[in-house]
């Protein structure tokens, strides 16, 4: 009986412990309160080298997004081309059976 209760006893506090021994390793460290969370920027492991990280800041400098994200602003996103022309988009549909017709209809609705 007392083996049972110590080997329970053991497993609780191992559930207990477990979240917080999770997030030793972790950037952010639980404190409960209004604090919420405290910042331990040595507990993270990068793999970057500074030199990795001297020549993205420079590579960012040049091409002008280093001063586009220390105002705040947002990336612009890179001009994509459809991969498709207009005419091929309406030959696939033509060329498709009634099956894939009826469930394109179902997914997108009629179209005026």
């Amino acid at each position: 009986m007392t083996t049972r209760k110590t080997l329970l006893l053991s497993l609780i506090a191992l559930v207990i412990a477990a979240p917080g021994m999770a997030s030793a390793s972790s950037f952010f460290h639980d404190v409960g309160g209004e604090i919420g969370a405290t910042m331990h920027p040595d507990h993270i492991n990068s793999s970057l080298s500074r030199a990795d990280v001297n020549g993205s800041v420079l590579e960012a400098r040049k091409n002008g997004t280093l001063a586009i994200l220390q105002r705040g602003g947002v990336l612009p996103s890179k001009a994509v081309s459809p991969s498709k022309t207009r005419e091929q988009v309406q030959q696939e549909y033509l060329t498709m059976s009634a099956a894939e017709k009826q469930r394109v209809t179902e997914l997108y609705g009629v179209g005026n």
